[in-house]
């Protein structure tokens, strides 16, 4: 009855999830299938020279894209996985702060995220003020390469960095607030909420990648969720599981604590 029970609750996140990554593996063999430009400089070494010195450039920011792009596909078949196995809940998640606003923090960003970077929405989004980039792009030869290398790879580190953290999860994952088991491996030794220090660099690297104020402070509103959501998970571990107290001493909240 309770795995049934479970199944029913989170059927709306594995659909979301199932969705996320259809279109992601979509988008993904479609680019890289209809990269020609791509493969031919790979394969042929006259291009190369014909394009000259920005190959380099060209071919850096290709597979930056492309790797960004896989590991965060990556991380979406784990937690699809996660929620597919996961043990049931030893203490499940009551009322709306504990069923409701954990999914509020997923898919806000998501959805924030994903509508940033639609042609359409973009043309009405405010940009970062012309003189300032102009500027950086007298300081920097190649600014808008640089940001854009930046940005992935450091989305790619946070979405590395979540893989990691999900993979000592396993079972224990959930997207709503319910107790499980306490895991205390991999990450977990440093940071009690590594999956969320993870996420909170990804979506850093998105909002360098959006190169648009409104993405920061969606990253703003992100954070705050993400910390809001941790303190909630925190509550309800300190009053239902005893160790956690001294798990709590013993690491950092949502940055690694070495001493």
């Amino acid at each position: 009855m309770s795995a049934q029970k479970d199944w029913r609750v989170d059927i709306f996140p594995l659909t979301f999830f199932a969705l996320v990554i259809a279109a992601k593996t979509y988008y993904l063999v479609g680019y890289v299938s209809a990269n020609a430009h791509l493969w031919d400089l790979m394969t042929d070494t006259e291009r190369r020279q014909a394009f000259g010195g920005a190959v380099g450039y060209y071919l850096t920011g290709q597979f930056s894209h492309i790797s960004y792009y896989a590991t965060a596909l990556a991380f979406d078949a784990l937690v699809f996985y996660s929620l597919w196995v996961r043990r049931a809940a030893k203490e499940r998640p009551h009322g709306f702060l504990e069923n409701i606003f954990p999914l509020i923090t997923v898919f806000v960003p998501v959805l924030g995220f994903t509508l940033m970077f639609i042609p359409d929405v973009r043309a009405v989004l405010p940009t970062y003020p012309p003189a300032f980039l102009h500027r950086m792009g007298e300081l920097i030869t190649g600014f808008p390469f640089y940001m854009n290398l930046a940005g992935l790879l450091i989305g790619l580190f946070g979405a590395a960095f979540s893989i990691w953290a999900i993979r000592h999860l396993r079972a224990s994952f959930g997207l709503r607030t319910a107790v499980r088991e306490l895991v205390t491996t991999g990450p977990y030794r440093r940071i009690r909420h590594p999956l969320y220090f993870g996420e909170i660099i990804h979506i850093f690297g998105v909002v360098i990648l959006a190169a648009t104020p409104a993405a920061l402070y969606l990253f703003i509103v992100a954070v705050a969720l993400q910390a809001i959501r941790a303190k909630i998970e925190e509550r309800k571990f300190l009053a239902s599981v005893p160790a956690y107290a001294a798990f709590k001493r013993n690491t950092g909240f949502l940055w690694p604590k070495f001493f």
